[in-house]
């Protein structure tokens, strides 16, 4: 991996100076990364991504009703939120490591549950409620273990990596309905969902351990929340300076938050299937990968040589500028198909996955240790309720009946659309200017006064 060298001597004076350190005790050190406990957890993000798209799965390959197909297409992501909203506090309360556990269990147990009895209708409710809510809400723990046990110059890189797995889990779930084997569609979707949280369980049993800055800041001392972080960081690093509210910070993470899960389930899943029907299974497949190489490549190579400042204004901008893009090739041409008109949707999964870095490393880097879980998982509550309803909405509203309907829906769905992509790019544009730096430096600054 292309990461980042550590300094030298006279650099980490320079960083432990600028941070009010000097007197720190300097430690020069090889970074060490639990990879172990890294692997379990982005097979826990594998599940998310098998789980977040079943519901898609059932509209797009007709398992269910085309008068359903809006559920499919968001009530997921809804029911989705109020899991993660359960696991952020799990999360604070217990700990990473039991939420963690907890989680995947829940998963397992669900999954379990379903194939002791696949048409007891009681037991299929049963089954997803628990699958749902313990996929995404899994996240939380994901994410706040990441931020607290990876070393600062590496943890944007591996935040990003990691979250990319449920990218993968994604195009694994669409391959079948893509080679015309939809009949087995039930089958590789449970089988991922069995296997990867087991995986996950057994692995992470052994393998993630609590987080040292959650257990020194439960205690309340801050000697040892200092100390805790210098275990995780390895070396002399600047603090964060946090330069706003925690509430105001909440609300920047939402609002980037929603229009980046709008802009994934939109361009994912519906517009596939609402307007490129011969792309609906096609575009997962390509979103899916597209979105983990991509992602895996910024993670390794350009997560630490970018400031999350000046990532999030690419991200945004270039998403609001590729939908454009695609929509004025739409409105000119009237294209339903082509060759164009797939590689000018596949090329919207650059803003996507950027946006989706973004989310990854900012959501667990801008609040304090002692509620981050709270935090994250508050923000992704709203963050897949809203997204779910905005997106219900629009397919509700703008799906073309006739193809005489085609070009005025998509043109206000569209429209929609940018507004929303407009919202992402106004807040990243504000976090620019008004917030703060979080990029390969201490969390630390979030729990001890400098």
């Amino acid at each position: 991996m292309s990461l980042p060298k550590d300094p030298d001597k006279k650099e980490y004076k320079k960083i432990a100076n600028a941070s009010g350190e000097s007197g720190a005790k300097l430690v020069q050190t090889k970074a060490k990364i639990p990879w172990l406990a890294v692997f379990a957890l982005a097979m826990g993000m594998l599940v998310y991504g098998v789980a977040e798209s079943y519901g898609p799965v059932f509209a797009i390959t007709s398992i269910i009703p085309e008068k359903y197909y809006y559920l499919s297409l968001s009530a997921g992501f809804i029911a989705g939120g109020f899991g993660a909203l359960l696991a952020g506090y799990m999360t604070d309360y217990l700990g990473r490591r039991k939420a963690f556990l907890i989680t995947a269990a829940m998963i397992v147990i669900g999954i379990a549950i379903y194939l002791a009895a696949p048409s007891n209708a009681t037991a299929i409710i049963i089954s997803f409620i628990l699958v749902g809510m313990a996929a995404i809400g899994a996240e939380t723990p994901i994410l706040a273990a990441i931020s607290e046990s990876v070393p600062a110059k590496y943890r944007g890189n591996l935040l990003v990596v990691v979250q990319n797995f449920g990218n993968i889990g994604v195009a694994l779930v669409f391959i079948p309905a893509l080679l015309g084997a939809s009949s087995v569609q039930d089958e590789v979707a449970y089988a991922l969902l069995l296997l990867a949280p087991l995986i996950a369980l057994i692995i992470g049993f052994f393998s993630v351990k609590e987080s040292v800055p959650w257990e020194a800041t439960e205690k309340k001392t801050p000697e040892s929340v200092q100390e805790a972080w210098q275990k995780v960081d390895q070396e002399n690093v600047e603090h964060v300076k946090p330069t706003m509210g925690v509430p105001l910070r909440w609300l920047l993470i939402t609002l980037i938050g929603i229009v980046q899960d709008v802009a994934f389930v939109w361009i994912t899943y519906d517009i596939g299937y609402l307007y490129f029907t011969d792309y609906s299974s096609l575009i997962p497949v390509i979103g899916g990968f597209a979105m983990a190489i991509l992602g895996i490549l910024f993670g390794v190579f350009f997560a630490h040589r970018i400031s999350r400042k000046n990532a999030a204004l690419l991200a945004y901008g270039s998403q609001f500028i590729l939908w454009l893009l695609l929509w004025a090739y739409v409105a000119a041409t009237g294209a339903t198909t082509g060759l164009l008109l797939l590689a000018l949707i596949a090329v919207q999964f650059f803003g996507v996955e950027l946006t989706w870095g973004v989310r990854a490393m900012l959501e667990p880097e801008v609040f304090p240790t002692i509620s981050r879980g709270r935090w994250v998982s508050l923000a992704r509550t709203f963050v897949w309720i809203i997204a779910g309803i905005i997106t219900m909405l629009l397919s509700i509203y703008f799906y073309p009946l006739s193809s005489a309907q085609f070009m005025p829906f998509f043109n206000y769905s569209s429209a929609a659309i940018a507004v929303v992509f407009i919202v992402g790019l106004i807040s990243a544009i504000y976090w620019y200017y008004k917030g703060f730096e979080t990029g390969g430096r201490s969390l630390a600054g979030h729990d001890v006064k400098a």
